[in-house]
């Protein structure tokens, strides 16, 4: 096998077609369709499922686009590591935080001189590990709770990616100014039941532990779903539902949003991810520095808040 043959099953993977592929790939159909089975042949494996309105991946095939990404991610990162010249690229994968704006903006402001793009990525936990895994991003932000802290370890053992606890917060309610319980000092979970809750959207809504919301899903209120910060927000803001995280507000959103603490709420850990095969950037290093030093501020105004 060589890298073509992994670009060509990732194409094929993409489209959904060996026609197509063929046609973005710049080469005839019947020989793409002798390289794939040269590859089916080698392992003794089908990769593709084909019928006349087009192709899908086998189980087999599935696993094998996962190896094959990671193969030309890594091919990727090395030459751009070795081209003379090439400015590097800097992404940070997170759940859904407003207060990585503050280090991030201080990497853009250090850094580039030798960077040209820096992503700062929201999205759903099970995007975040795969970016992290597959080396597309260097550091990934999210929580973990009593559940689905044993799980994930087991899966960031598997996968060789390595974590570093950042901080430990207990669950606060996120609350429009003028909630009817926002006068309260604390909450409890019996004082939520009559509202909707506001969560993110994980793909997989039957794995809790992927889940980025810190509370349960209660059988007896709405719920309300977004994939959006701002809209979170903004959706609080203007109705009596509430949503769930840290207890950290540091953006534009502070003046419209209370925080109130959620009596007896598990502690939860908020982890960095990074991939054991990689080496730690300069520039990761120095985000990892600035975001450690936000959260400290973060947690005094929380002890602070909170009495």
């Amino acid at each position: 096998m060589n890298l073509q043959q992994y670009r060509y099953v990732v194409t094929i993977a993409q489209v959904g077609s060996f026609s197509q592929a063929a046609k973005e790939l710049f080469v005839t159909q019947p020989s793409l369709s002798s390289s794939i089975k040269e590859v089916e042949s080698e392992l003794d494996v089908q990769l593709f499922h084909r019928s006349k309105s087009g192709v899908c991946l086998t189980e087999a095939g599935s696993d094998f686009l996962i190896y094959a990404k990671r193969i030309l991610s890594q091919v990727e990162e090395m030459e751009k590591h070795f081209v003379s010249g090439t400015k590097k690229n800097f992404t940070v994968s997170s759940q859904h935080y407003d207060f990585l704006y503050e280090p991030f903006t201080k990497v853009t402001k250090k850094f580039q001189s030798v960077c040209q793009n820096f992503y700062l990525v929201e999205t759903t936990t099970k995007k975040i590990l795969e970016s992290i895994r597959d080396f597309e991003s260097e550091l990934g932000i999210i929580y973990l709770n009593p559940q689905s802290k044993r799980m994930l370890e087991r899966y960031f053992s598997q996968e060789s990616l390595n974590f570093e606890v950042l901080g430990n917060f207990s669950t606060h309610i996120y609350l429009g100014k003028d909630h009817p319980l926002a006068a309260k000092p604390f909450l409890t979970k019996e004082d939520l039941i009559p509202y909707p809750q506001v969560r993110f959207i994980q793909e997989d809504h039957g794995s809790a532990h992927l889940d980025e919301d810190p509370i349960d899903i209660s059988k007896e209120q709405s719920n309300l779903y977004t994939n959006d910060r701002g809209t979170l927000m903004n959706l609080l803001d203007v109705s009596d539902a509430y949503a769930s995280g840290l207890g950290i507000i540091n953006g534009l959103t502070k003046d419209q949003i209370v925080l109130r603490p959620l009596k007896d709420a598990d502690v939860h850990s908020l982890v960095v991810i990074t991939n054991g095969r990689r080496k730690q950037s300069e520039i990761g290093a120095f985000f990892l520095t600035e975001l450690k030093k936000t959260l400290e501020k973060a947690q005094d105004v929380i002890i602070k808040n909170n009495g």
